[in-house]
């Protein structure tokens, strides 16, 4: 969305000039089938992608956006956490989906389907689409076959994934006894996988062994100078950390020894346009604008005798697993009994979600193509940063590997590429989230055990700045922003609504907007579209909030609830304060949805007045004022063990 040119003196005027996509897809990092949903899950994905869906109704009505998510239910994590609760994994994985989906109702999040890639409404849509994704790969020359070896457990009989092997860190500087198969979380260092001391299986406990199997690879690098054209069209609208990120990444490079640096600076000047840095401490990269730089560059330093290798591990990556628990292999028999990898699969996942939500309204779900394929539409992802190559990268290879020809950008009825928004990590008590620390917490503790209400939470999480850094939720913090709401919120809620009552009969009275009022309206209407628009809430939500406090100054300027000062500017301020308080309910309904329900219950409004046209606009003089209703609650820990 943007705005044309031209400052806009009213609210009209700013909601006028908006251009509105046709159609949108919102939607978030899909959980996996493991276990409960936590606060990160909350905070770092469902949450922002339930206030931009609702917002993006606001924007362009209900009938034109798809909110959909669901569990991510296949490969080795939900297998192996079934085998460890001892259950058939259709009962484990159906009792995790039902659970997650009673917490994401809980918290409001509003979506239009939450399924599973499993689900029975799902999986025939998700094993089409991925035969479908394969086919075209396959056609545009996108898959390479590949002879690994990987781990295999003999006691189990199946191989593993590199989490599932652990054991002595290789590095002769390091003593962690239970370093990952492929990499030590202690050192950092990554290693090959026979590089490991002294192996085990986390699941028997057995001498797991190097066995050859192949596998199909996902060919990234053919199609990373179209990644490259699109990501950096992105640079002032993505998060700058992850927008940073993937283009760091999809940049044609080269590394070379440092013994060659020497070298290199003299022949420096002689090279296309380049950066170049340090890495691995005994490497250097010189990075390149493009692929024919990096040809010409390569071509250079190595007629100087700088032997240079290419940057190019990150495009090339397995996309199918030894798994049984997934979507099998039928296209080469050379992969029979082989499953598309967890990743490829809830990458794709959101376009079955998509027709199984429209399925559900009665539409043709072959109107997904609606809101995928057009260039007038847009698709919007919430995920937590560390998934970011993933959602953009893989995927936006994916999406080109469909086309007729994946080399340049969609056209029309092609698979349009996504917009990202990437998440830091939340933290508890400073520190990331463990049950041994104490500070895992689960969206159901929060009310359950805690005492908290749904908006209380809703809105605190808006409050934290995951979108530029890790935020920490902190209980105190959280207290005392849940005493401003049950405090100066509440009562620019109340106050108007008792007035009225006690001084005015129930109905607004006949009044003028105060202009300087109007002013500052304008003022927060224009920073609220910008800011929606690019899911920037925390700022937002702190100058919403020094606007609720017009209605108190109102109040206290103007005295409409004592009839001992003068009639007429009691008045205005009264028909003002309501025109403030139309304006705040409907900017605050995408965060806190049943608070903001109960204040339109109380005004008397219809459920349709939450939209966009209807900002700035005034409730009008004798419209008829209900009773007051608990809004927020007064801070609360009851329960709290």
């Amino acid at each position: 969305m943007e705005t044309r040119k031209g400052p806009p003196s009213d609210v009209a005027s700013i909601i006028g000039q908006l251009r509105r996509p046709k159609r949108m897809v919102v939607t978030a990092g899909m959980p996996y089938a493991n276990g409960p949903l936590h606060l990160g899950h909350l905070a770092g994905a469902q949450l922002p992608a339930d206030i931009y869906a609702r917002w993006c109704r606001m924007l362009i009505g209900a009938e034109n956006v798809l909110y959909v998510c669901g569990t991510d239910e296949h490969g080795s994590t939900s297998e192996i956490a079934a085998v460890q609760a001892g259950l058939p994994i259709r009962e484990y994985i159906d009792r995790i989906q039902q659970a997650q989906k009673k917490t994401l109702e809980r918290y409001c999040i509003s979506l239009d389907a939450f399924t599973g890639t499993s689900q029975p409404e799902t999986f025939p849509l998700q094993r089409e689409l991925a035969h479908e994704f394969l086919t075209r790969f396959s056609r545009n020359g996108l898959l390479e076959k590949r002879a690994t070896r990987q781990w295999f457990d003999p006691k189990m009989g199946r191989f593993l994934p590199d989490r599932y092997v652990r054991g002595r860190c290789p590095n002769p500087q390091c003593d962690n006894e239970d370093a990952y198969s492929d990499e030590c979380d202690r050192c950092g260092q990554q290693h090959a996988p026979a590089a490991l001391l002294n192996p085990r299986s986390t699941l028997s406990d057995a001498v797991p062994e190097l066995r050859e199997t192949v596998h199909w690879w996902l060919d990234m690098w053919s199609v990373s100078e179209t990644l490259r054209e699109w990501i950096s069209g992105k640079e002032k609208t993505w998060r700058r950390a992850m927008l940073s990120e993937v283009l760091e990444t999809v940049m044609p490079s080269v590394r070379l020894d440092r013994a060659h640096e020497a070298t290199y600076k003299e022949i420096k000047a002689s090279l296309p346009k380049h950066k170049s840095k340090l890495a691995r401490g005994k490497e250097l990269v010189v990075q390149f604008g493009n692929k024919a730089d990096l040809e010409s560059g390569r071509a250079i330093l190595e007629q100087h005798g700088v032997r240079v290798e290419l940057v190019d591990e990150w495009a090339h990556r397995s996309i199918t697993r030894d798994i049984g628990w997934g979507i099998p292999i039928t296209e080469d028999p050379d992969l029979a009994g082989k499953t598309l990898y967890v990743w490829p699969d809830s990458l794709i996942a959101p376009i079955s979600f998509s027709k199984v939500a429209l399925r559900d309204k009665g539409v043709d779900p072959a109107r997904y193509a609606d809101f995928w394929r057009d260039p007038e539409a847009r698709v919007v992802q919430f995920l937590g940063q560390d998934n970011v190559y993933f959602y953009v990268l893989m995927q936006g290879a994916m999406w080109l590997g469909t086309q007729e020809d994946p080399r340049r950008l969609p056209a029309a009825g092609e698979l349009q590429l996504t917009d990202v928004f990437g998440c830091f990590h939340l933290l508890v008590g400073g520190e990331k989230m463990s049950k041994s620390r104490g500070n895992f917490f689960t969206g159901d503790q929060l009310l359950d055990e805690k005492g908290y209400s749904v908006d209380q939470i809703r809105y605190y999480l808006a409050l934290l700045s995951l979108a530029e850094k890790p935020s920490d939720f902190d209980f105190e913090k959280l207290d005392e922003r849940n005493k401003f709401l049950a405090g100066p919120m509440n009562a620019a809620f109340e106050r108007p609504i008792s007035a009225v009552h006690s001084k005015f009969g129930g109905k607004v009275p006949e009044g003028a907007l105060l202009d300087k009022v109007v002013a500052d309206t304008v003022r927060i209407v224009q920073r609220y579209v910008r800011a929606m628009d690019r899911a920037d809430y925390p700022n937002l939500l702190f100058e919403i909030e020094n606007y609720a406090r017009t209605i108190n100054s109102l109040f206290t300027q103007y005295k409409p609830h004592d009839d001992r000062h003068p009639e007429q500017g009691r008045r205005d301020a009264l028909y003002t304060s309501f025109y403030v308080l139309k304006t705040l309910m409907i900017m605050l309904y995408p965060f806190v949805p049943e608070t903001m329900d109960r204040l339109r219950a109380s005004l008397r409004l219809p459920p349709e007045v939450f939209r966009l046209e209807e900002l700035g606009t005034p409730i009008p003089a004798g419209h008829e004022i209900g009773a007051k209703q608990p809004y927020f609650p007064a801070p609360s820990r009851e329960g709290e063990t």
